[in-house]
């Protein structure tokens, strides 16, 4: 496959069609048409569904999709490093969920877009099995997951601060009279937990241990989604303590007994180190400094 044909096969999906992609890409319509049945035909594929009005992907399209644009981000950090020299410059890729790992990373974000040459960051919220997922065939460059499980296949910087579990429930649910929540308080709960492999195994290894009688009615990747889904009734949700609860509809109580859990900025052991990536860790490395 060359890049300039998976170019084309992303400009029609983003285009949402041959005629206005070959607009786009100032080609001819039957070029960019015989360019998409030769690269179907060296996969030995079918990448889109050709309508009468429209057209749309195939299975096998959707995930060359996803790979195109993630190889194409590649080819272009990659060109601008070598392009750059020593300027500090090109595109940061970093995961995080959403916890205080931004007291850390985004004064350094910042102070690289200040000191470089048209610096990008691309930061996506992402959960921990995503990350990872991510690092490691590249479309990230770093990574914030919290867990408290080995991380020895990775560069790692442990981040200062720890997330406490606790119950996140309704503003007016009787938890809201306690200090604090033991393990006897969710039984019979219908519980909302993260999807999290790590985080999952370690809150039903809990539960089965110490509640016995509960039910998990629902899984959440991020945030926003379990808040909802905890103001509409559904159960209660387990998650890490945030700002966001000392006020407003859902509030939040430690639950006791239960290990906090650890957040640690990764990265590859395999890869060449970009000049780019090498400044970052150095911002987060002095906002930890900041923060002591």
């Amino acid at each position: 496959m060359e890049l300039r044909v998976l170019n084309y096969f992303v400009a029609i999906v983003n285009q949402h069609g041959i005629t206005r992609a070959a607009n786009h890409l100032h080609i001819s319509q039957s070029t960019l048409s015989r360019q998409i049945q030769d690269l179907e035909g060296e996969l030995g594929t079918q990448l889109f569904i050709r309508g009468p009005r429209h057209i749309s992907l195939t299975e096998d399209g959707y995930f060359l999709y996803n790979r195109a644009q993630e190889i194409l981000a590649l080819s272009k950090t990659t060109e601008d490093y070598l392009i750059q020299g020593k300027t500090l410059a090109g595109q940061l890729n970093v995961g995080a969920g959403e916890n205080q790992a931004n007291q850390y990373l985004l004064p350094s974000f910042k102070r690289l877009i200040d000191a470089g040459n048209g610096i990008r960051i691309n930061y996506e919220s992402l959960n921990a099995d995503q990350i990872l997922e991510g690092i490691d065939r590249g479309s990230l460059d770093f990574g914030v997951v919290s867990t408290n499980e080995s991380l020895s296949d990775y560069n790692t910087l442990t981040l200062p601060f720890e997330d406490h579990w606790g119950v996140a429930f309704p503003a007016d649910h009787p938890f809201d009279q306690r200090n604090e929540i033991i393990a006897a308080d969710l039984r019979g709960k219908h519980l909302i937990i993260p999807r999290q492999l790590d985080s999952s195994s370690q809150l039903l290894s809990y539960l089965d241990e110490y509640v016995d009688d509960y039910q998990v009615v629902a899984t959440y990747d991020m945030h926003y989604n379990m808040r909802a889904m905890v103001k509409a009734g559904l159960g209660l949700a387990l998650t890490f303590d945030k700002p966001l609860y000392q006020s407003g509809s859902i509030h939040f109580r430690r639950l006791q007994y239960l290990q906090p859990i650890r957040s640690v900025l990764i990265w590859r052991k395999d890869h060449q180190m970009t000049r780019l990536g090498s400044a970052f860790i150095k911002e987060v490395q002095e906002s930890i400094k900041e923060d002591d």
